[in-house]
């Protein structure tokens, strides 16, 4: 497990993963395989990446944990063979990878059954692919296991909702989810700005517009710019990158718009910590009154394998912005946000509370509860408050 120490104290990377447990090997049948051979894989093993390098043997990672492919490891030709086939004739795409070192797309297979999020690059001077695979039905509230303070979150008509979280934890899931109520129960325009574009929404009861990063606008910056003239109602900002898309989300919350948007973070209040830090020095003041005033939760999650072995559940800590939140943020006391999240206040719950529940429910087992835990000693305390009587504690 990867650490890293920042302004805001020292960081976990991906915390919410196994590394330790050992994973069998997935078997394939053929030996000489072609992409679409290995994507058909990633499918049947419900995969969510799929990794090709050169001269090592592949990867597909399946509910967080890395299992590898009992198959030869491809040639660098075979790896660049697989590059082609994606890229094309895309000299723009062609010219970012042999000049920058990398470059982003989307691949859909020839039947339209699975779409995959792309990232092709170098490693020691030879090729390599990562493919994320999107899944593109919008889901339900009722299929995600989701508090119902998350659901709520779409009844707003205005402000901004964050959602944070390290990389493959649910977070584009949850928006989408989010996103599908609101154009299900009300006529709203909205617009989403991705890179890609995971979850297609077609129009129900508002009309949709999704705008993909290098398909349908050259670059993040000139999307978010030209956005705000397109009428929206309702905006979904992919990700909080830099200033400048902090700074249009703040705007367009600020001015009447209902913003969602994801930032990589740890927790609830590390998340207000790292927009912050993204603060424009010359608009300091500004954008701290545009946060305060104008942020509506800030949802932080994690992913707990289930006790039955099917799969995982999100873990979710929310600070709702109550007054509180909405003083410290005013005043700049950011370090007494932690103590917000457990309160319970308007919906507000911490990890480990979160936690708590599901073993309570049977959902997770003892041993995944701990493993996630923000303080394992305050979890211990509250599970032997279950009953030290109870079996699944043992």
């Amino acid at each position: 497990m990867s650490t890293a120490e920042s302004k805001f104290g020292r960081v976990v990377q991906n915390a919410d993963i196994d590394r330790e447990s050992p994973q069998p090997q997935i078997h394939v049948e053929e030996r000489q395989l072609g992409l679409h051979d290995f994507l058909r894989t990633v499918i049947k093993v419900n995969g969510s990446d799929l990794h090709l390098q050169a001269d090592s043997t592949p990867m597909i990672r399946v509910d967080g944990r890395p299992r590898f492919l009992d198959c030869a490891a491809p040639s660098n030709e075979t790896v660049l063979q697989y590059i082609k086939q994606m890229l094309g004739d895309d000299k723009d795409r062609w010219h970012t990878l042999e000049h920058r070192g990398a470059v982003d797309l989307s691949y859909s297979m020839p039947d339209n059954s699975a779409r995959f999020r792309v990232n092709c690059f170098h490693s020691r001077t030879k090729y390599a692919i990562a493919m994320r695979r999107i899944v593109t039905k919008i889901p339900n509230f009722d299929e995600l296991n989701l508090p119902p303070q998350v659901e709520k979150l779409a009844d707003n008509y205005r402000g901004l909702v964050v959602i944070s979280g390290t990389t493959g934890c649910g977070k584009s899931t949850t928006l989408a989810a989010i996103i599908g109520k609101i154009n299900r129960t009300r006529a709203e325009r909205i617009i989403t700005v991705e890179d890609p574009v995971e979850y297609h929404h077609d129009n129900i009861k508002s009309l949709v517009s999704q705008v993909e990063v290098g398909t349908d606008s050259e670059s993040y910056e000139y999307a978010l710019r030209e956005m705000m003239r397109q009428d929206p109602d309702t905006i979904q900002i992919g990700e909080i990158r830099d200033t400048f898309s902090l700074s249009t989300a703040l705007r367009a919350a600020d001015t009447g718009h209902l913003v969602f948007t994801t930032v990589h973070a740890t927790n609830a209040p590390m998340t207000v910590e790292r927009m912050v830090s993204l603060f424009d020095p010359a608009q300091k003041e500004l954008q701290q009154a545009q946060l305060g005033m104008n942020l509506i939760a800030v949802c932080s999650q994690r992913l707990a394998r289930r006790r039955d072995g099917k799969g995982r559940v999100p873990v979710v800590e929310i600070m709702m912005c109550t007054p509180l939140v909405r003083k410290y943020i005013l005043e700049g006391e950011y370090e007494k946000l932690k103590g917000t999240v457990g309160n319970r206040e308007a919906g507000s719950q911490s990890f480990d509370q979160h936690l708590v529940e599901l073993f309570t429910k049977q959902i997770i087992d003892v041993a995944e509860a701990k493993r996630l835990a923000s303080n394992v000693d305050a979890l211990n305390v509250a599970l032997r408050g279950i009953g030290s009587s109870d079996t699944r504690l043992r």
